[in-house]
């Protein structure tokens, strides 16, 4: 049980990190992109620095969510959230390659160097973001259980203060 608890922890994260990258870029920076620069630009590419911190701050959330949740160990499974993101996507580039795109080659746009410049940085943005969520949503989960532990106390000592009147 503790370990579908461990793989549904890591899949809300990513889930959420993927949702909230999703709305940070076609729900805040598309309309954004389209009014101030027009719809050329927009339909193009966003720029690299927009990307990574859309990347960011998904991960940030994903981590912390996936910490908060998970049985135990909350750092490391804040920090699989990346890890995982990382790692499923060239599984689906491997499992369902496109053969429209450069000969069927399912890594053709990491053969630049420039583009695989970018996806190393990416990672390491995604890493260090997922980490530092993964640290707040650990220090949340304390918090919270420390202020249920006094709840849960208070309570005890008012029923036993009733019980003596």
């Amino acid at each position: 049980m503790g370990m579908m608890k461990s793989i549904r922890a890591v899949l809300i994260g990513i889930l959420l990190a993927l949702g909230v990258g999703a709305l940070v870029i076609f729900g805040i920076a598309a309309p954004f992109f389209t009014a101030f620069f027009g719809p050329e630009l927009a339909s193009t590419a966003l720029p690299a620095v927009f990307v990574l911190f859309a990347a960011a701050f998904a991960f940030y959330f994903g981590g912390m969510v996936a910490s908060y949740k998970a049985p135990s160990h909350r750092r490391l499974h804040g920090v699989l959230v990346g890890v995982a993101a990382f790692a499923i996507s060239p599984l689906v580039n491997l499992v369902a390659p496109d053969p429209t795109v450069r000969g069927g080659d399912p890594f053709a746009n990491l053969r630049t160097p420039g583009v695989f410049l970018f996806t190393i940085v990416l990672l390491v943005v995604v890493l260090a973001a997922s980490y530092v969520g993964a640290r707040r949503g650990e220090t949340l989960f304390a918090h919270n259980q420390a202020v249920i532990r006094n709840q849960r106390t208070r309570k005890a000592r008012e029923r036993l203060s009733e019980g003596e009147d």
